[in-house]
């Protein structure tokens, strides 16, 4: 009887972690607890030790928190190093639980799967409701912020484990049968449609990886002729589907959409023109900062508009600055006479921060391709990357890397890293504003900047070697877990937040070591 009610209360405990996810920090972390307190209170601990002797993977895992933990010995900011180790607990409590505790059956772990993937849904469906205005949100002028209850990054990696684990049910013939189907191909167009809303590119891409990945395997070991050639067609034809896409939103990007414009010394009134040959950059294909005549935008503008010109605009942008652009992007000088031409849908999208007419109506993928262009054309030629979400992340690379080479041997130690970054940008005198001076994004260079070269082994050892050791005992649900694991510590600090902490520890330990 006993042992039953332990039983249940670690099922329970599993399934509350699985739907609180996506949902609740908070509520994930309570269920860890008690999951822990369970496993105290089931005692039996001589059983438990011999069952991580047995299994030593488990405690070669561990080794990851323990890193974290021996390196805060080579701390000066103990405060920092303290509240990271918190943030790690369950890297050592998730493992030895789950890796200790009698193991699920398939159908109790269909279940897990099942709620992870209903939490997944609410999670999204909510962002829904709130992207139509029907819950009151501050933040939704950025789409990335309907991701209400946990990170879009982390909830993007959710729905991409979701998407590969609802094919999964569909290929096993599980929940979704018959008419069942439809429901779960329109949950999977749902959540492929949410990555797109909120320009979830970590998810996307990994989306697209793992599963051209798992499709290629499937590939491998059809044996239908025709399947198999069905399948190796997807595979490549995929990516080339996606590079002559890509080729095309550059192409589109550089080529102007006014040729005729030309370089002008003054407007219809008479009025001379400001140029900025040297900056190069463009909208459109068409210079920005050229054909220029600030006294004309600022007495036209005033006609067709309440905001102030040298106020802000709905994005707390600079308006004159988003004017310049959404003129430049209609290959139009920037003049009275331009602005007469516009029309009043166009002075509101202007007013609500659009920078560029093709944005209106663009969906959000082209839309976030577009911008990622700009910013990579703004960069190389020398703009300042604060608030750019990709070039930002190649000033944190070369941060990292600095901080890497100067603690080559034994890091800066697990307190100190956020310093030594701050440290780094004043030093450097780095373009980047205060509010945009973050680490690395890289999970694996900062394990190199905290640990140096002896830690960063431990680390990489710690997490790769039971992957390796037990990959071949592992089923389908951990192989697109680790997938999109290892693909988002290459874009992102994945186990530098509570909610990713949770989700990698938790999906490892319960798909490698917690099922038959």
């Amino acid at each position: 009887m006993r042992e039953n009610i332990h039983k249940y209360v670690y099922f329970a405990g599993l399934c509350i972690i699985a739907f609180f996810l996506p949902l609740s920090e908070y509520i994930a972390n309570a269920a860890i607890l008690l999951l822990l307190t369970n496993w105290i209170i089931e005692t039996d601990f001589v059983k438990k030790w011999q069952k991580l002797v047995e299994n030593p993977t488990i405690l070669v895992f561990i080794m990851l928190f323990v890193v974290h933990l021996v390196w805060l010995l080579n701390s000066q900011n103990i405060d920092y190093g303290i509240h990271d180790i918190k943030i790690k607990l369950p890297l050592l409590a998730l493992p030895v639980i789950i890796g200790t505790s009698k193991v699920l059956n398939k159908k109790q772990i269909d279940i897990i799967v099942a709620v992870f993937i209903f939490g997944v849904l609410i999670s999204t469906l909510t962002g829904l409701i709130i992207y139509f205005g029907f819950v009151q949100n501050p933040n939704t002028d950025n789409v990335r912020n309907i991701s209400y209850f946990v990170s879009h990054i982390r909830l993007s990696l959710m729905v991409c484990l979701s998407v590969l684990l609802v094919f999964r049910f569909i290929n096993e013939r599980k929940f979704f049968t018959s008419y069942k189907i439809i429901i779960a191909i329109v949950i999977i167009l749902w959540f492929v449609g949410f990555l797109m809303m909120i320009q979830g590119f970590t998810g996307l891409i990994s989306l697209l990886i793992v599963g051209i990945i798992s499709l290629g395997v499937k590939a491998w070991s059809e044996k239908n002729k025709f399947k198999r050639s069905l399948y190796f067609t997807v595979v490549a034809g995929l990516p080339i589907l996606i590079i002559s896409y890509l080729a095309i939103q550059i192409n589109s990007f550089y080529t102007p959409s006014n040729t005729a414009v030309e370089i002008k010394e003054f407007t219809e009134n008479g009025n001379k023109y400001y140029h900025n040959l040297e900056s190069g950059l463009l909208e459109n294909g068409n210079l920005i900062y050229v054909n220029i005549c600030e006294k004309e935008l600022y007495s036209e503008w005033n006609k067709r508009s309440n905001l102030n010109l040298d106020g802000a605009d709905i994005r707390q942008q600079s308006l004159l600055h988003t004017l310049i652009r959404y003129l430049t992007s209609l290959g139009f000088s920037k003049d009275a006479s331009s602005i007469a031409q516009l029309s009043d849908r166009d002075i509101l999208n202007i007013e609500n921060g659009n920078t560029n007419y093709r944005f209106v109506n663009k969906n959000n993928v082209s839309k976030r391709i577009y911008n990622i262009i700009w910013q990579i054309d703004v960069y190389t030629k020398g703009g300042n990357p604060s608030g750019h979400s990709i070039t930002q992340r190649f000033e944190y690379l070369k941060a990292g890397l600095i901080l890497s080479y100067r603690n080559i041997f034994c890091g800066t130690g697990t307190g100190d890293v956020d310093d030594e970054y701050k440290a780094l940008y004043i030093e450097k005198m780095s373009q980047l504003d205060s509010q945009y001076r973050h680490r690395a994004h890289n999970q694996f260079l900062t394990f190199f900047v905290s640990f140096g070269v002896i830690g960063a082994f431990l680390c990489f050892f710690a997490f790769f070697y039971p992957v390796i050791m037990e990959f071949k005992f592992a089923n389908y649900h951990f192989a697109v877990f680790i997938l999109i694991a290892v693909l988002s510590m290459l874009t992102d600090d994945t186990l530098e937040t509570t909610t990713g902490v949770v989700f990698v520890s938790y999906f490892y330990s319960l798909f490698l070591w917690g099922e038959k």
